[in-house]
């Protein structure tokens, strides 16, 4: 698998239709299959994962932070990549540790806060346990889940549009997919001339 710092860039209608080598864009092995990316391509930028799940755990300031900040609806591009089902099958494992590790957080602090409503949190030394055990059940399957989102960045392949938007940028693709893309692109303006 590549380092995930090489880009390739290529014309819009080529990437939307999925015109490429044969060549799984992660990696660099011939492909088995296709992945549609859509990447939203507007102006305003993304929330960070863990920018929501900080804003997410601040409760209803966190929560009015995320309805005012949140990006706006835009233009969705559509780009076909040749993939493969190994790495597919990666992909999904890993989303379903995450879904796992955000569902963990959220069990661990609804017991934490219930346990501090509830005043069981007293000056006993059991309960003094309980409450450290279940913070730290919470912020465990929080990094776990971040650790995990990170993971998946690394392994999915990311679009950027130029601003004239002719111009497609494919990042974290294999260095052999970028090689051949970029072969393609140049045989493909040649036939043009």
């Amino acid at each position: 698998m590549a380092d995930g710092n090489t880009t390739v860039t290529v014309f819009v209608d080529d990437a939307v239709q999925g015109r490429f080598p044969r060549v799984c864009a992660r990696t660099g092995r011939p492909s088995d299959g296709w992945l549609t990316v859509d990447e939203n391509v507007a102006r305003s930028s993304k929330m960070s994962t863990p920018l929501l799940a900080v804003l997410l755990l601040a409760g209803p300031i966190g929560w009015a932070a995320i309805v005012l900040f949140s990006p706006h609806t835009s233009d969705l591009l559509t780009v076909r990549v040749p993939w493969s089902a190994d790495v597919h099958a990666r992909i999904v494992d890993l989303r379903r540790g995450r879904r796992a590790a955000w569902a963990a957080a959220a069990l661990a602090g609804v017991a934490l806060v219930a346990t501090l409503v509830s005043g069981a949190g007293g000056p006993t030394m059991l309960a003094q346990v309980v409450l450290v055990t279940l913070a730290l059940a919470t912020a465990g399957a929080v990094v776990a889940a971040l650790v995990t989102e990170h993971r998946i960045g690394r392994l999915s392949v990311g679009v950027d549009l130029d601003a004239s938007r002719r111009w497609v940028t494919l990042r974290n693709v294999h260095p052999h997919f970028a090689a051949a893309a970029s072969a393609d692109q140049r045989r493909r303006r040649e036939t043009l001339r």
